[in-house]
């Protein structure tokens, strides 16, 4: 556990993403309104929320309305708080939220919570929900959410953790099992898993499916009750073989009904994901084919239903972080662009998370005017920092960011390009580059810089893994147990 506090520490709930750079670009947060599955004669929570990881936003002119009219025989809702959310009003079918502003805190715009009470309501009745939100920054959003009354289950897992060294380019196996811990049967079950660019799967089963951030696999086998099921095989997890060394990595596996694995399958399903085709991965006890069953959900309390598997990746080996410099030349008065930025020389690649995989700050030559700041760099002091959203960011890849400059004076001008590295780096030499304009005839660019004929905006193709973040918003127990259910999905790196 200490491992683990260790590998996690710093890091946000659930499912990773690398840390978001400082940038003036519109922030499209997500709308969240997650599927609901609850027993009968018994209540869920339901959070209505936006989310844009670590960035911060606020809308403006909010209207949000949650309509409730299609919901299931017997399943009524209504605002959980309504004597501390003052913002939301009841009506018979339909909540409707207003809000002048609405700001983000740690990347979390809260609208409101819901509470579904089944009362007399039948196990396998279906309804919907629905929300639609307006507001000035974002025009209309809308998103629908099945709701469902299951047959309570109690699912869980016999060993929570696995601790593991391995070398870069090194495959692990990992043991995973579940267990049902209730007298029920369950009729099926789910395992859910992020993908990450530092690792990926070392087979792809035909019962398994795969989209570029995620994916899960469906098991159509009767879980008895009190009994353990092991897999037919481990799980294989390959470690990158230019991984930075050492480091600790970890993946984390979500065990659940497929009806509380709604959200997770919409998450894969947007992805185009594809089957595997290594045949199928299947659990130990494998019955008759099973006649059609009640919709299930998972009522422990505790959600000790996810299995964590940390990889400390032995050996030494880093990433070398080196700054891109530029040259530019113009008549003055004019305004030309420099390209600056940094690149990974390897031999490993850099992490773009928890933090960035670089920061570079740019300070313009004196007798310039910086007259347009490239997205992903704020000012700082004299100088503009700039942030990489790459993760990771890969051996040989540079980040450049154009900068443009008038040039006020004449004659020879000179930056500087400064790079830092979040993690240890093969060298501090090349960690600093010139930034020059009209530099003397016949200088050619200096040794790691990159010139201005290459280079263009930042990367940002980072995996976009879906993220809940309730963490900022312990409003007692049901909203703890949404906590919970989210800190399951952790990736982490130390």
């Amino acid at each position: 556990m200490r491992k683990l506090g260790a590998a996690v520490a710093g890091l946000f709930v659930a499912a990773a993403v690398p840390a978001a750079a400082a940038s003036a670009a519109p922030v499209t947060p997500e709308l969240q309104f997650a599927h609901v599955t609850l027993t009968p004669n018994d209540g869920k929570q339901q959070i209505v929320d936006f989310w844009a990881y670590e960035q911060s936003f606020t809308l403006h002119d909010v209207t949000a309305v949650i309509d409730t009219s299609q919901m299931p025989a017997g399943v009524t809702a209504g605002v959980w708080f309504p004597e501390i959310d003052k913002n939301c009003k009841d009506a018979t079918g339909s909540i409707t939220c207003t809000f002048d502003t609405l700001p983000s805190d740690e990347g979390m715009a809260f609208i409101t919570f819901v509470n579904y009470v089944s009362k007399d309501a039948e196990v396998g009745a279906e309804g919907t929900a629905s929300v639609k939100v307006t507001s000035r920054e974002l025009g209309t959003v809308t998103r629908s959410t099945k709701v469902t009354v299951a047959e309570g289950v109690d699912l869980a897992v016999d060993q929570t953790d696995q601790d593991t060294r391995v070398k870069p380019g090194g495959t692990v196996a990992v043991p995973l099992s579940v267990r049902n811990n209730g007298e029920t049967a369950i009729t099926g079950v789910d395992v859910f898993f992020f993908i990450d660019p530092w690792y990926g799967m070392a087979k792809h089963y035909s019962n398994c499916v795969y989209g570029t951030t995620a994916g899960y696999c469906h098991f159509d086998t009767e879980l008895k009750a009190n009994t353990s099921y092991a897999l037919s095989e481990d799980m294989g997890v390959k470690i990158r073989g230019d991984v930075p060394a050492p480091s600790t990595i970890g993946q984390t596996f979500d065990w659940y009904t497929p009806n509380d694995n709604s959200d997770n399958i919409d998450l894969v399903n947007g992805q185009k994901p594809k089957h595997g085709t290594d045949g199928a991965l299947s659990l130990r006890a494998k019955p008759a084919a099973l006649a059609k069953s009640k919709p299930q959900t998972d009522i422990s309390s505790l959600g000790l239903d996810y299995q964590t598997a940390l990889f400390e990746v032995t050996g030494t080996r880093n990433g070398d972080v080196a700054a891109v410099g530029a040259q530019v030349k113009g008549a003055t008065g004019a305004t030309v662009t420099a390209k600056v930025g940094v690149r990974n020389l390897g031999p490993a690649f850099e992490f773009g998370f928890p933090n960035p995989a670089a920061q570079v700050t740019v300070t313009a030559p004196a007798g310039t005017t910086v007259v347009s700041v490239p997205d992903g760099c704020v000012k700082a002091g004299a100088a503009y920092e700039c942030t990489t959203t790459a993760s990771p960011l890969d051996v040989n890849a540079s980040v450049t960011w154009p900068f443009k400059l008038r040039i006020d004076k004449s004659g020879t001008l000179t930056g500087s390009v400064v790079a830092k590295s979040f993690q240890p780096d093969v060298t501090k030499d090349n960690d600093a580059a010139k930034l020059v304009v009209n530099p003397p005839a016949g200088v050619a660019d200096s040794a790691g810089q990159g010139g201005n004929d290459g280079g263009g905006l930042p990367i940002t193709g980072a995996p976009a893994a879906w993220i809940g973040g309730a963490g900022v918003l312990l409003l007692g127990g049901g909203a703890a147990a949404y906590v919970i259910s989210r800190r399951k999905r952790a990736r982490f790196v130390a």
